[in-house]
């Protein structure tokens, strides 16, 4: 990590700047003690959204119209959701501090609701908070600024992911609903989602995945298995922030695996992978949910990436 101190650029030991020799697909890697784990994600190809038939009922277009979507070349992603710990690291360090009030479930009135009493420090959900849960309570603009910290500190390539490309590593080659199969009701070993657990508690009203995954709502990163890319909590847990503007559908959108931003920038941004309050039908590889770029609640999130040619990092972090 590089600190800043009086003009002097200071390099923490065991992190050296440069070219790094090529990382095979799978490999998993940390470029400094506080950053986070990284897994190295394949080029490939694969069809974004889901077709109409398949759509569970209910759900808008906004995933319909599938497209083919050319992923040319390797990226690393999070291997996990940014945690407490790293976050909390990145507000020490570079003095960035997100403004209190979030979206949190109210005891007393049965309900989410808006509390300026809460923030990522003190969400109401865990109530015993861990270092290794996600961090939540993160607006677009903190999951940027963390990014771009991260990138200015180690000169790699780190930024938000691309929609195209969290959909194409949560799939990790599969062409079902979702990463194991179709069948919701067999998330539990595999994700956080809106279970028979979290049910029992909150009483949401909307139907559960019918199995138990051990947790009312947040977990620690990591509790579940891994998809065949060895990402974990793609689906579940905290929904996640991506790059990509807020669109009704894929009309228009680059065939490759570029965010789709506009010029100006935009107010709203899509959030992926459902959480742990979503009911089933959230809880795919293709659903996409969206928010204002100010947005915190308790069920939100974010994961790293990096792109992997060293050509990517002399603008990392400029998004």
């Amino acid at each position: 990590m590089i600190h800043r101190a009086a003009g002097v650029i200071l390099l923490l030991p065991g992190l050296a700047l440069g070219a790094d020799a090529p990382r095979p697909a799978g490999s998993v890697f940390r470029d400094c003690e506080h950053c986070p784990e990284m897994v190295v994600i394949p080029a490939g190809s694969y069809v974004i959204g889901t077709p109409a038939a398949a759509m569970p009922p209910g759900q808008s277009g906004a995933e319909s119209g599938p497209l083919v979507i050319q992923v040319p070349q390797a990226f690393a992603l999070g291997r996990h959701e940014v945690t407490r710990a790293e976050f909390a690291r990145f507000v020490a360090d570079s003095g960035h501090e997100p403004r209190p009030g979030c979206r949190t479930w109210d005891p007393a009135l049965l309900r989410f609701n808006e509390d300026a009493r809460r923030g990522w420090q003190n969400p109401a959900t865990p109530a015993e908070l861990l270092d290794n849960h996600p961090v939540s309570c993160v607006s677009f603009d903190d999951a940027r600024a963390y990014v771009q910290w991260l990138a200015h500190g180690t000169g790699k390539a780190y930024r938000l992911p691309s929609e195209a490309e969290w959909e194409y590593a949560a799939r990790a080659g599969t062409t079902t609903l979702r990463p194991w199969g179709d069948a919701a009701e067999d998330a539990c070993e595999w994700a956080n989602t809106y279970d028979v657990t979290a049910d029992s508690v909150y009483r949401l009203g909307w139907p559960h995945a019918g199995c138990r995954d051990g947790y009312a709502n947040l977990a620690p990163v990591g509790s579940y298995a891994a998809n065949p890319f060895g990402l974990y909590d793609m689906i579940g847990n905290v929904q996640e922030w991506v790059q990509d503007c807020a669109t009704g559908s894929y009309v228009g959108r680059p065939r490759d695996a570029r965010a789709w931003e506009w010029l100006g920038g935009c107010r709203r941004h899509i959030q992926r992978g459902g959480s742990w309050l979503a009911p089933p039908d959230r809880s795919r590889s293709a659903f996409r949910g969206d928010a204002a770029a100010s947005d915190r609640s308790d069920d939100t999130g974010f994961r790293v990436a990096m792109g992997m040619d060293q050509r990517d990092a002399r603008t990392a972090g400029d998004h």
